[in-house]
């Protein structure tokens, strides 16, 4: 059984996103080694909410230049 959250960033949509989301939670986990954990673990809706999607493919398809300017 999955959990309806994973309560890691204080932001309901961020946790539920780790919860339901398997690339996202692996996402969390790289940042996790660059920044807190709160915001590690939120990074993926960020970047979800910038690309409309988290698809791994697509992502490493992307022009990096375009990818960068995204996360920033």
């Amino acid at each position: 059984m999955t959990p309806a959250t994973i309560p890691w960033t204080g932001d309901d949509e961020a946790d539920r996103l780790l919860a339901t989301d398997a690339n996202a939670l692996l996402i969390g986990f790289v940042l996790d080694q660059q920044v807190p954990v709160q915001k590690a673990f939120s990074g993926p809706r960020v970047l979800q909410e910038r690309l409309g999607h988290l698809d791994p493919v697509r992502i490493a398809e992307m022009d990096p230049e375009a990818f960068v300017a995204i996360c920033c």
